[in-house]
């Protein structure tokens, strides 16, 4: 994934993921058909780690109703798999760029953790606790300010410029979503 992350998908060739990996380019085709199989399934391995254990958190804190601990849950589970891999968004990025099979990629395996979201999101708006929007414009807003934040830092290089503590971005961001997403009563 170093070499994915650093060249892109167009960019990288088996022999370049062979010389890395140690070993002669046969070798990566007994294991995986292609390029592309190689890369999917090195991109899900990385996806995945953590994504168990977050989505455990959320749906125990949906449960309850408890709106701040299920986008905690959900921001600490994305912040940490990102900034512990900051290979991770970079091959995102790439993909998209690339026009790698995006949809395999990356949209298929991000739908495991949109869709409890889009889930309790419609559920809130349904109950009266928060405003009335199209709860897919909802998901959108607070994966983009979680993704926003992990490229400026890590993609962009801002990390070395200021570091942040990974639980103050996410209480903050989760406020920040939270106020935005609340049922006015004051009319």
């Amino acid at each position: 994934m170093a070499v994915f992350s650093r060249k892109g998908f167009n960019g990288t060739t088996t022999k370049d993921l062979a010389a890395k990996a140690g070993v002669h380019e046969a070798v990566l085709f007994r294991h995986f058909k292609n390029k592309g199989e190689l890369y999917s399934t090195a991109l899900e391995s990385r996806l995945s780690r953590n994504r168990q254990s977050a989505l455990e958190q959320m749906e125990k804190f949906a449960k309850d109703r408890n709106d701040r601990g299920f986008f905690e849950a959900l921001a600490r589970g994305l912040l940490t798999r990102f900034e512990e891999d900051v290979a991770i968004p970079r091959l995102i990025l790439f993909s998209a760029l690339e026009g790698h099979e995006p949809d395999k990629v990356v949209v298929g395996r991000q739908l495991r953790v949109e869709r409890p979201t889009l889930d309790y999101i419609s559920k809130r708006i349904r109950e009266g606790a928060f405003r009335r929007i199209e709860p897919s414009h909802a998901v959108m807003a607070f994966g983009a300010m979680l993704f926003g934040y992990v490229v400026r830092q890590d993609v962009l290089g801002m990390a070395g410029h200021k570091a942040h503590q990974r639980e103050k971005i996410v209480q903050s961001f989760v406020t920040i979503f939270l106020e935005g997403m609340k049922v006015s009563r004051s009319r």
